[in-house]
């Protein structure tokens, strides 16, 4: 039967799943990427959308009856240029990934080829393990085994990004994609000084700003754009 509430056709994982609601409810979250959403948001990924194969782009699918995915594709790409305050003529925007690391991956196999350079923010002072984290003896993320990867580092002193020794690292490592961003990094960035040490060596300048992109919609934090 397809009518059954999930409490009724699976009460072990109904009840794992109130336990979790309660955790969360009872615990306080201090990362972005963790925040509550809202019961709009709930609501509309709970619906029936979950039951439609969209691959492709608003137009040119590979399956059939999506004239509504794309209706609501296209109004979400909208949103986000607006958010933003993005020209659809200067700017383009893809909402199809489900979080910051496969839209990392779609920028890196979009622009590099395998065993092309990365440089991001050691994930010891604040950067992620999509920048390209490895350990002296072991490759952690996807992103370390696909690409040579170089961290960077933040200053003893000030705890702040090391412009200048940036600038030093990447005329000898000579990256294809300078990373500028963090998931724990507590300073706004520099995106001035970040693109012109990107152009010193003609790499790609790639902003990962999942974690504070609130902060820049609403105005509050320096826009990459």
């Amino acid at each position: 039967m397809t009518d059954l509430s999930l409490k009724e056709k699976d009460p072990e994982i109904y009840e794992l799943i109130q336990k979790e609601k309660d955790r969360q409810f009872g615990c306080l979250e201090l990362i972005a990427s963790e925040n509550f959403t809202s019961k709009a948001v709930m609501e509309c990924m709970g619906s029936c959308l979950t039951n439609k194969y969209s691959e492709g782009y608003p137009g040119k699918r590979y399956y059939g009856g999506n004239e509504y995915i794309d209706a609501i594709e296209t109004l979400c790409q909208e949103r986000a240029l607006h958010a933003y305050s993005l020209d659809k003529a200067e700017w383009g925007v893809n909402v199809q990934p489900l979080s910051g690391s496969p839209a990392n991956m779609a920028v890196y196999t979009a622009l590099l080829k395998p065993g092309d350079r990365i440089m991001g923010l050691s994930l010891a002072h604040g950067g992620h393990l999509t920048h390209g984290h490895q350990t002296e003896n072991r490759k952690i993320s996807a992103s370390s085994h696909y690409f040579e990867s170089q961290p960077y580092y933040v200053s003893e002193e000030t705890g702040l990004i090391d412009m200048d020794a940036l600038a030093t690292q990447c005329a000898e490592f000579k990256p294809q994609i300078l990373i500028c961003g963090a998931s724990g990094y507590p300073a706004d960035f520099d995106y001035k000084r970040f693109r012109e040490i990107a152009d010193s060596v003609g790499a790609y300048l790639m902003a990962d700003v999942a974690h504070i992109s609130g902060l820049i919609a609403t105005g509050l934090m320096t826009s990459p754009f």
